[in-house]
C-alpha cells in the first residue's frame, strides 16, 4: 500500500525539458521487485515520458522508497523576460541534444552506399575475367552483348546465393534478438551489423586486390554479416530505439528525420564511391566504406546512451538476468516475440499491425528488383558505373529534399493522418516503377527518381503506426517479428525476380518492374482501407460523446 507520493517539476531552462522528481514510500510485500500497482501506475501516468529513471532505497525494514525521475521533452513555456531572451540559443541546444542515432544512421547508410553497386561491378569484372580470360574483352563488355549477357546471368545467380548466405542465419537470429533488446537494450544489435560490414568490406578488398581469385570466393564476405544480423537487425535496433526516445505526437516526424539520415548519407556515399572508384579504384572504394563503417562505431558506443537493460541511466524495476549472452538464445524469446502480433488490441489494432507488416513486406519484396538496376540499365543504355552513381545521386537528393519537407509540414504541423501519407507514397512508387519499365530514353530513370522521391514516407508511416499501438515494452519484439518476415523474403524476391530478368532479358527484361508496380497496388488498398478505418472510428467516438 502507498503510504506517501509526491511530484513536482524541477527548475530546468525555460525550452529545456521538464524534469519530474516523484518518490514513493511504500510498504512492499515483496521488496526485491517493488510494490504492486506501483510500477504499473507509473507507466500509465508517464509512457509518454522520453526517459524515465528508477532507484529504490530501504527507509526501513518494511518500508521502501522509491523514486522516479522523469524527463519529457516537451518545451516549457515561461514568461519571464530573462528566459525570452535566450530562447533561440536554448532551442538550438534542444535541437542538438536530441540528435541521437542520426548520425550513426548517416555514416552507417554512407559506408553501405559508397560500395553497394561497386560490388556488382567487382563480380562483374571477375566473372568476365574466368568466361573470356581477355581483360580487353572485359574492359569493354559494354559493347559486347553477347559477352555482357552470359556475365551478367553468373553474376545474378551469385547475388542469389550471397542472399541465401546472409538471409537463412539472420532469420534465425533476429527471432532472439527482438524480445532479448526489450530487457538489455537497443545499442548492441545497432554496433553489432556495422562490425558485421565492416570485416566483410575488408574481405572483399581482399578479392579486389588479389582480382584473379575465383569469383565465388567473394561469398566469403557474407559470413560476418550473417553471424552479426545484417541491415535488417540494424534497422529493426534503429526503429525501436526511436519508439522508446520519442512520443506519439512526434514520432512520424522523428522516424522521417532518421530516414533523412538515410537520404543524406546516400547520395553522398554513391557520389563519393564514384569519385573514388575513378581515382583509386576498388581498394579506395573499400577502404573508404570500411573507414567509415569504423566511423559508425566508434560513435554509436561513445555517444548513444542506451534506453533499457544494465547500461541505461533509464531503467525499469525490472530484475534482468546477470548474463546477457546466456539470456539471447533462451527459447522464450522466439515464444514472446511470435505471440506478440497474436494478442487481440482495441480497435483493431491486432488486424492494423498485420496489414502494416504486410505493407512493409511487400516492400521488402519489391526491393528484389534493386539489386538488378544495374545490369538492367548498363544493357539497355550501355551506362557504366560511374554514369550509374549519378542518378542515384539525383534519386537520394529528391529524396532527401522530399523527408526534410513533407514529414514536420504535413505529418506536424497540418496534422495529416499517416494512411494519408501512405497512399500517396505507394501512389509515387507504382509510377515510379512503371517509368523504369517502360523507359524508352535514359532520362525517364531521372524523372522516375523525382517521382518516388515521396515514396520512403511509406516504410516511415508503416512503423510509425505499429508503434503507436504496441506499448514501449513490446517494440523489440514487434519489431524483431517484422525483420523475421524481412529477412525470409529475399530468399523468395531475389531467386523470384531473377528468374523474371533472366527469362525476359532477351525480350522485355523491363517486365521487373512492372511486377513490381503489380505488388505495390496492394500497398495502396491497405492504406485506402486504413483512412477509411480510422474516419469510422472519428465518427464512432463523436456520436459516443454525443450520446
Amino acid at each position: 500500500m502507498i503510504a506517501k507520493a509526491r511530484g513536482r517539476p524541477s527548475q530546468v531552462p525555460a525550452t529545456g525539458p521538464r524534469l519530474f522528481s516523484l518518490q514513493y514510500v511504500a510498504s512492499p510485500p515483496h521488496p526485491a521487485s517493488g510494490p504492486p500497482g506501483v510500477s504499473e501506475w507509473q507507466l500509465a501516468q508517464y509512457e509518454g515520458g522520453r526517459r524515465t529513471c528508477y532507484t529504490r532505497e530501504k527507509v526501513a525494514p518494511t518500508r521502501l522508497l522509491l523514486r522516479m525521475e522523469y524527463r519529457d521533452d516537451e518545451p516549457i513555456i515561461e514568461e519571464e523576460e530573462d528566459n525570452q531572451r535566450t530562447k533561440c540559443s536554448s532551442k538550438v541546444g534542444q535541437i542538438l541534444q536530441e540528435i541521437t542515432i542520426e548520425p550513426m544512421m548517416f555514416f552507417g547508410i554512407m559506408a553501405w552506399a559508397i560500395q553497394s553497386s561497386l560490388g556488382t561491378n567487382l563480380l562483374l569484372t571477375k566473372v568476365c575475367r574466368e568466361q573470356q580470360n581477355d581483360t580487353e574483352i572485359c574492359a569493354n563488355l559494354t559493347s559486347r552483348a553477347e559477352e555482357n549477357a552470359a556475365a551478367q546471368k553468373v553474376v545474378s545467380t551469385i547475388k542469389m546465393y550471397e542472399r541465401l548466405l546472409t538471409g537463412i542465419p539472420t532469420v534465425i537470429f533476429i527471432l532472439f534478438l527482438g524480445s532479448w533488446s526489450d530487457k538489455h537494450g537497443r545499442k548492441i544489435p545497432m554496433i553489432l551489423p556495422l562490425f558485421g560490414n565492416f570485416l566483410s568490406t575488408l574481405i572483399i578488398m581482399i578479392n579486389a586486390y588479389w582480382i584473379e581469385l575465383p569469383a565465388m570466393y567473394i561469398l566469403f564476405a557474407s559470413i560476418p554479416i550473417s553471424l552479426t544480423g545484417g541491415t535488417i537487425t540494424y534497422f529493426m535496433a534503429c526503429y525501436a530505439y526511436m519508439s522508446d526516445m520519442t512520443r506519439e505526437r512526434t514520432r512520424t516526424m522523428r522516424m522521417a528525420f532518421l530516414n533523412l539520415g538515410f537520404s543524406l548519407g546516400s547520395p553522398l556515399g554513391f557520389f563519393l564511391g564514384g569519385i573514388l572508384f575513378d581515382r583509386a579504384g576498388y581498394l579506395g572504394n573499400f577502404g573508404a566504406s570500411a573507414l567509415f563503417f569504423l566511423i559508425a562505431i566508434i560513435y554509436a558506443i561513445i555517444r548513444i546512451e542506451d534506453t533499457r537493460g544494465p547500461f541505461s541511466k533509464y531503467n525499469e524495476l525490472v530484475p534482468l538476468p546477470r548474463n546477457m549472452c546466456s539470456g539471447l538464445f533462451d527459447m522464450k524469446n522466439v515464444k514472446d516475440t511470435v505471440l506478440v502480433v497474436k494478442k487481440l488490441r482495441p480497435n483493431k489494432g491486432r488486424g492494423k499491425i498485420i496489414l502494416m507488416m504486410g505493407t512493409l513486406c511487400i516492400f521488402q519484396i519489391v526491393f528484389g528488383s534493386r539489386n538488378l538496376d544495374f545490369l538492367y540499365i548498363k544493357l539497355k543504355f550501355g551506362w557504366d558505373y560511374t554514369e550509374y552513381t549519378h542518378l542515384k545521386v539525383v534519386g537520394k537528393l529528391a529524396s532527401l529534399a522530399a523527408m526534410a519537407v513533407f514529414p514536420p509540414l504535413l505529418s506536424y504541423r497540418l496534422k495529416v493522418s499517416d494512411a494519408t501519407l501512405g497512399i500517396v507514397a505507394c501512389l509515387s512508387e507504382i509510377v515510379h516503377h512503371i517509368l523504369e519499365g517502360c523507359a524508352p530514353y535514359s532520362w525517364f530513370f531521372y524523372l522516375a527518381s523525382v517521382v518516388s522521391s515521396v515514396g520512403g514516407l511509406a516504410l516511415v508511416v508503416s512503423r510509425s503506426i505499429i508503434s503507436k499501438i504496441v506499448p514501449r515494452d513490446e517494440l523489440g519484439k514487434v519489431f524483431s517479428m517484422l525483420a523475421f518476415w524481412e529477412s525470409i523474403l529475399p530468399l523468395v524476391s531475389h531467386p523470384l525476380y531473377t528468374a523474371v530478368y533472366n527469362a525476359t532479358i532477351e525480350d522485355y527484361p523491363g517486365t521487373i518492374y512492372f511486377l513490381s508496380a503489380t505488388f505495390l497496388g496492394v500497398t495502396t488498398v491497405i492504406f485506402i482501407w486504413l483512412l477509411v478505418e480510422k474516419k469510422r472510428e472519428i465518427v464512432s467516438t463523436q456520436l459516443h460523446e454525443e450520446e
